[in-house]
């Protein structure tokens, strides 16, 4: 009885022996990262910024525990452990509506063993690296790009060989600053595992600090959503102005490198009346290192 208790016990600690763990910050009305890719028996840690949250699951695998948690500066850190596979959705109860919410890819380690995913910059251009275990069972490589860190599209596929180290250059004709990747393993059976997410930056790319922003015009009090482009992590001041120059409100937002998406800038107006913003009419102050 010992040695089978003892046998378990060593096969359970082989099974989890690679798991991650995965941080995503809920600040400014987001959850980031806002996808993120994991493998059964890694650990998902959402961690509190600002504000008043929650972290609630809206569909889970089969079989797979949901669940509801708030997340303020009373309880600052829950973790989850993904112990199915498949797709996980979760939102903020109370800023769903503002576009508060995050997925979670989660696949089973195969066989094979995808690993050791990287990119270097190859003389501009983003050079893939990853390897593997062993190629046997291994179908193809998919190599799949975003320009938003959410939606993926397949740019090639690479098959494999005994070496067991790929390399991928991608020269991507592309003006976005920052370009995001995954490469998706398919076994010979139809199974698939995903890498974890990664971003390369353009130093070549016009850096455009406003890459939108809506409503515009807006014509009562309302949050805005504010897409724009950080090299770095940080504190941002923004101000915002009308077409005429005019002082509107200012405000204070947390910034991550690569392409950020917030919904924090309340533009309340008195009396009612309509608002358009000029194309620079959002002014960068400044941006201090978390």
């Amino acid at each position: 009885m010992k040695k089978v208790i003892l046998l378990a016990f060593l096969i359970g600690c082989f099974t989890f022996a690679h798991a991650n763990t995965i941080k995503i910050n809920v600040v400014d009305f987001q959850f980031k990262a806002k996808t993120v890719n994991a493998k059964v028996g890694d650990t998902i840690i959402w961690i509190w910024k600002t504000g008043i949250h929650t972290t609630t699951s809206t569909s889970v695998p089969l079989n797979a525990k949901t669940w509801n948690k708030p997340i303020d500066s009373a309880h600052k850190r829950f973790q989850y452990i993904l112990k199915k596979a498949g797709t996980y959705k979760y939102q903020c109860n109370f800023h769903f509506t503002l576009g508060m919410k995050g997925t979670i890819i989660v696949s089973a380690a195969l066989a094979a063993d995808l690993n050791n995913f990287s990119i270097d910059d190859g003389d501009k251009d983003p050079l893939l690296n990853w390897k593997t275990s062993s190629p046997d069972d291994v179908a193809y490589f998919s190599v799949q790009r975003s320009t938003d860190g959410d939606n993926f599209s397949e740019i090639a596929k690479v098959h494999p060989d005994f070496s067991n180290q790929y390399k991928f250059l991608d020269n991507a004709n592309t003006s976005s600053k920052y370009i995001y990747y995954q490469i998706e393993m398919v076994d010979t059976k139809g199974n698939k595992q995903l890498s974890e997410i990664k971003m390369f930056t353009r130093n070549a790319a016009a850096n455009k600090l406003i890459t939108s922003i809506s409503p515009n015009p807006v014509s009562n009090p309302r949050h805005l959503m504010l897409q724009f482009n950080a090299d770095k992590d940080g504190t941002l001041l923004v101000q915002l102005y009308n077409q005429s120059g005019g002082f509107i409100t200012q405000t204070q937002m947390a910034a991550y490198k690569g392409l950020t998406m917030v919904i924090s800038i309340l533009v309340t107006l008195h009396p009612v009346h309509t608002i358009s913003f000029a194309p620079l009419a959002i002014r960068k102050k400044n941006i201090r290192s978390l």
